[in-house]
């Protein structure tokens, strides 16, 4: 009989220091967030572009298959830091910035010519020797870059308050600074030969090239909605992983004005992060 009792009372013992640190997980009143993290951009590869014209009074309309900026970017990380306030157990809100980058573009240009397949990187490119039109003299690809910087608020609800594992359920409502940084190193390739000028008239006249009048950045509203887990360690610190989709606003006449189709930022986000928690409600 007392060893059923002594199991008992250990039994309790135990699931009072188990549960109590959680339960007081929701007595804090302040938390602070930090996270690392991938994104993935997602979307159109392509579109159709026409390019109309007329000549002796007859409109053609020739079109092809030119790419989207954003969602042919390769895959990239970010970082999140941020505070977040309590409200109760079942909801809180916080405040916080957060920095996405990404350093590849890629998309692959196939197009017919003299009857022959032909499929090469968009942004690639070779210059050929002034006598022998054969031979190349370099060669190279220009870059496409991102860099992403956001302020926002972020409300969050708790599904399984006072639980050590709690998924919960967010939203992100952000402001934000794309910088969209196209580095042309085949215009530096010509200058380095001292060839310049030619560089200057083959750009305009070649669609290809209307990369280069990438807006250099743009001020948008964002989103990034999702669920998430906490894994709470004690009272005052635990981990979590979050995802979902995360969309972001272009200016869609800084585009136009480049000559490129309108559209916007949109990734698939997955992140893990840290938490300290502190201030009891009572000691407020």
């Amino acid at each position: 009989m007392k060893t059923h009792k002594f199991q008992i009372i250990l039994f309790l013992t135990i699931g009072f220091f188990w549960i109590n640190p959680v339960l007081a997980q929701f007595e804090q009143k302040m938390t602070i967030n930090f996270s690392l993290g991938g994104i993935s951009p997602m979307g159109y590869n392509e579109y159709i572009y026409h390019n109309k014209y007329t000549v002796s009074g007859v409109t053609y309309d020739d079109t092809w298959l030119f790419p989207y900026i954003f969602s042919n970017y390769k895959k990239g990380f970010s970082f999140t830091g941020g505070v977040q306030f309590n409200i109760n157990r079942f909801f809180s809100v916080g405040t916080g910035i957060g920095f996405e980058k990404i350093n590849g573009w890629e998309y692959t240009d196939e197009y017919y010519y003299n009857g022959t397949r032909v499929s090469r990187d968009f942004l690639s490119w070779k210059i050929y020797d002034l006598t022998n039109t054969t031979t190349v003299v370099k060669s190279g690809t220009n870059d496409l870059k991102l860099n992403n910087f956001s302020i926002g608020v972020f409300p969050r609800f708790n599904l399984l308050y006072g639980k050590r594992v709690n998924p919960y359920i967010f939203t992100q409502i952000t402001f934000n600074y794309t910088d969209i940084n196209y580095v042309n190193n085949r215009k530096d390739a010509y200058e380095s030969l001292g060839r310049i000028n030619e560089y200057n008239s083959t750009t305009s006249s070649n669609l290809r090239n209307s990369f280069q009048n990438t807006p250099q950045n743009s001020f948008g509203v964002g989103f990034y909605s999702g669920i998430g887990l906490d894994i709470n360690l004690s009272q005052n610190m635990g981990f979590y992983v979050q995802g979902g989709y995360s969309f972001i606003s272009i200016n869609k006449g800084d585009l136009e004005d480049a000559n490129l189709e309108p559209e916007n930022f949109k990734t698939i986000k997955a992140e893990v992060g840290i938490k300290l928690s502190f201030f009891k409600a009572k000691d407020i």
